[in-house]
Order: structure tokens, then C-alpha cells, then sequence
């Protein structure tokens, strides 16, 4: 996969099929190793995403409340 896949459920899925080649152990190893690389990337956007997510859940709980 060229780019990354558009949501989050998308990257999450394909990290998730990256991890079912490379266990299975079918793969050659340039081609095991481009779909880790590929697999750290996706990983490291959906923790990325994660984090975003987080600190906006965090920061809504901490508004004042109008009117209070």
C-alpha cells in the first residue's frame, strides 16, 4: 500500500493483516520486511491518532460549564 489507508479503522486493519503475513512466515524476506516497515508506519499514526484523540477527550472534560 502506497498511502496510508484514510481512518483510523482502516490503518488499524491493515497493521492487522501486516501481522497475520508476517506470523504466518509465507512472505520473502524483502517482502517481509517492506510490510514491517509499512506496519511500524501505520502503527505509529494510529498511536499518533490516539494520542490526538485523548487530549481532546481530556480538554472537553475541563471546559467550565456556562452559567455556573
Amino acid at each position: 500500500m502506497a498511502n496510508s489507508p484514510q481512518t483510523f479503522e482502516k490503518r488499524l486493519e491493515r497493521v492487522r493483516e501486516i501481522v497475520a503475513l508476517l506470523e504466518a512466515g509465507d512472505v520473502p524476506l524483502e517482502e517481509g520486511v517492506r510490510l514491517f516497515q509499512e506496519g511500524v508506519r501505520l502503527s505509529g499514526e494510529c498511536a499518533l491518532e490516539l494520542k490526538q484523540a485523548r487530549i481532546i477527550v481530556e480538554n472537553a472534560g475541563n471546559t467550565p460549564e456556562e452559567n455556573a
